[in-house]
């Protein structure tokens, strides 16, 4: 075990280790680190918006993104407009049919006529050829639609003046290529798929004087077509990606299926519909081409996916947010749940699982390749199992805020500015 100690350095929101013992780390004042050993060095960033989550694919490659307060741009074709425009044609048709009553049944019949076939194909159902059940499970679907595609400007209009950022260094930060990202959703995943990176974005995570929204997207930046063609076409101005409609919490590659797992919150209905946003789950899975066959898992209620794991079995396991959505007044709020249920994907079913005395988890995390994981208890507490989650035994209890597999080891952030690194058992 390795403890590394940045007392000088304000209080951490994340880390990475590249090697066991050099890495970055992010404070929360947004500020990024380089570090090695107990030696840390400050890394130059843009200047244009404060850093919200950062990843390095390598000691060389790495992606900024977050968000900051910026001139509205001119409004332009995109997710919002799109599902917004049937609801007010139709409104308009209303309207007009109201205010023209008075000229006869005509009119009124007319005017019923038009809203109905309006509704009619706003609502087609052509998309439904594209979802097939999964036999494995009936808490599943496949898509065979191919949903990657150059996506055009999405916002959520309560987020009015906000841009997304996405920065880009090939250098170890030493210099960054800097784009302003097609969205005003909040950018709330970073990964690497191969030599690309990909941001998830969720258009309004928290409730407050604006409405959450669970609308979100996946961003693509990188030119690398060795396992998706399509990809040697992109361009950092006008990013490909894939539309969710879903908020998303978290990105997990796993190198044991070949899988991108995008995880977060239940779908967000649009209009008209499509297959994304007419099929329940809160788990998409992608290969790693990004092209179908695609799956959605669907938990056993609407509450956000907080984090996800898969075991070596396969098994899927799943930590859900301590909140669920409600509607009040017209209003898109939260209801606070007891506590944050620990739930496990096997055969396809879900199955609680609980581990006394602890009742409530911030997540789970599998070491690839082994049958060890880690739980974090809400409490701060670190469990361990060695047996693909079938018992499991305390391991660290020292206010622990967040964990991350590394290579075969379980490294985690613990108090304000402290990291540690646990090999796993044989591996010391």
């Amino acid at each position: 075990m390795k403890t590394f100690t940045f007392s000088t350095l304000p209080p951490l929101q994340d880390f990475q280790f590249l090697t066991d013992s050099s890495g970055y780390v992010l404070t929360q004042t947004g500020q990024l680190y380089r570090f090695a050993g107990q030696r840390t060095t400050l890394v130059e960033t843009p200047r244009q918006f404060p850093i919200s989550h950062f990843y390095f694919r390598d000691q060389t490659h790495g992606a900024l993104v977050g968000t900051a307060q910026a001139p509205e741009a001119p409004v332009q074709k995109g997710g919002g407009a799109a599902a917004a425009l049937p609801l007010l044609l139709l409104l308009w048709v209303a309207w007009q049919g109201r205010r023209k009553a008075a000229a006869g049944p005509l009119a009124a019949a007319w005017g019923l006529l038009l809203v109905t076939s309006a509704l009619l194909f706003s609502c087609s159902s052509a998309w439904q050829q594209y979802r097939t059940p999964d036999p494995t499970s009936p808490h599943a679907t496949v898509l065979t639609h191919t949903p990657l595609a150059p996506l055009s400007f999405h916002r959520y209009f309560a987020n009015k003046g906000q841009q997304a950022f996405v920065a880009l260094t090939q250098n170890q930060g030493s210099s960054w290529e800097t784009h302003v990202m097609p969205t005003n959703f909040y950018p709330s995943a970073l990964a690497a798929v191969g030599r690309n990176f990909v941001v998830g974005t969720y258009a309004r995570q928290e409730a407050g004087p604006v409405p959450l929204h669970g609308d979100g997207d996946l961003w693509i930046y990188g030119t690398e077509a060795t396992r998706t063609p399509r990809l040697a076409a992109n361009s950092n101005l006008h990013p490909y990606g894939i539309r969710l409609s879903r908020g998303v919490t978290g990105l997990l590659v796993s190198a044991q299926d070949s899988a991108l797992y995008v995880f977060g919150s239940d779908r967000m209905p649009t209009l008209p519909s499509s297959v994304m946003s007419a099929t329940a789950g809160n788990i998409f899975v992608l290969p790693s081409s990004l092209q179908a066959p695609t799956k959605l898992v669907d938990t056993p209620d609407t509450v956000d996916v907080q984090s996800l794991s898969p075991a070596q079995t396969g098994e899927l396991w799943v930590t859900m947010a301590g909140r669920k959505p409600h509607l009040s007044r017209g209003t898109l709020g939260y209801v606070a749940l007891p506590a944050k249920r620990l739930l496990r994907f096997a055969a396809g079913q879900w199955r609680p699982v609980t581990v006394p005395p602890f009742t409530s988890f911030e997540q789970v995390a599998f070491v690839p390749g082994t049958p060890t994981g880690y739980l974090l208890a809400e409490t701060g507490a670190i469990l361990e199992t060695r047996t693909n989650g079938e018992t499991w035994h305390p391991l660290a209890s020292r206010a622990v805020r967040r964990l991350h597999p590394w290579q075969h080891a379980i490294t985690w952030l613990q108090g304000e500015n402290q990291l540690v690194l646990h090999r796993t058992p044989g591996r010391e």
